[in-house]
């Protein structure tokens, strides 16, 4: 094996509700290997985004035989869904880890710095949660993204947990039950407290994983699947008006949802939209070479 403790590395990290994905880069900037691992958002708790961080970034490096990388010659830049909160992220970024160094911001702040470049512009995450990101005139500021329990409209765990709602009020026989509604409950039991006591358990990527679900039933024209599935539409226009109200020049919409929303959303603001220049993992890029967003902290700093 080659030692490489002298050489420098960085790490770009996309932690989101449903899975964490690492990338790792040498000096020169090239793609050298790709980690993975579970859901790491920040309302799963930090500890839990640390593991699979390193769960993601471990998994990168055993795929590199003939290199020995120790972590402590890894610059990580970190994209982080839910790390909203100036004192969660400076909680986060304090924690004790093995890096060079770690950097952090939200995912919807280091995909805005990818996909402009670090220009202004607006950028919408919709994947299991929600989350947009913007500047604009000196100006930056986050429209939605404050957790699934009172926000994430338009995402994919939204629309799994109104999905499941509308499967039970078939079973409770408030509403009409069709095809969707069965394939839903399908599964996760046959009785109502089964569907609760699942609900009680559930995260929002287990939520989540009924989206796919969604569109295909409306695509095959499901009555319900049609109604939630044009319900999330109209509430990712109202992200993207939202962003085009504060006077934002250009709107970019990503995550893992964006490609198959695109029939659902508003033809007029669809025109608006503009391809990224990057993505997320080259904005956790520039976070890094740029010293940061709002925090930036070498390993075991409490400053």
């Amino acid at each position: 094996m080659t030692e490489t403790a002298k050489q420098k590395f960085y790490l770009s990290v996309d932690c989101g509700g449903s899975n964490c994905r690492a990338q790792l880069y040498d000096a020169s900037g090239d793609l050298l290997a790709i980690g993975r691992a579970g859901p790491a958002n920040a309302f799963l708790g930090l500890d839990t985004v640390l593991s699979e961080t390193f769960r993601a970034t471990r998994e990168a490096i055993d795929t590199l035989p003939d290199l020995t990388i120790p972590l402590s010659s890894i610059h990580a830049g970190i994209a982080l869904a839910g790390l909203v909160e100036e004192t969660l992220r400076t909680e986060f970024i304090d924690m004790p880890h093995p890096f060079a160094s770690m950097t952090a911001e939200t995912d919807a702040f280091v995909a805005q710095l990818g996909a402009f470049s670090g220009g202004d512009g607006g950028l919408l995450i919709t994947g299991t949660g929600s989350c947009a990101f913007a500047t604009h005139k000196g100006e930056k500021f986050y429209i939605g993204g404050w957790g699934f329990h009172i926000s994430d409209q338009g995402s994919g765990a939204r629309l799994g947990q109104l999905s499941l709602r509308r499967a039970l009020q078939a079973m409770d026989g408030i509403q009409p039950a069709s095809p969707f509604c069965d394939a839903v409950t399908a599964e996760i039991g046959d009785t109502p407290g089964e569907i609760s006591y699942w609900a009680q358990q559930a995260r929002p990527a287990d939520y989540g994983r009924f989206s796919g679900l969604a569109f295909t039933h409306a695509e095959g024209g499901d009555p319900v699947a049609l109604d939630l599935v044009r319900q999330i539409g109209g509430e990712v226009d109202q992200l993207i008006s939202a962003l085009i109200d504060r006077g934002v020049p250009q709107v970019c919409h990503a995550g893992g949802l964006a490609k198959v929303l695109r029939p659902w959303l508003d033809p007029g603001l669809l025109a608006q939209l503009v391809e990224p220049e990057g993505d997320v993992f080259e904005g956790a890029q520039r976070l890094i070479r740029d010293g940061g967003g709002l925090i930036n902290r070498s390993k075991g700093s409490t400053t």
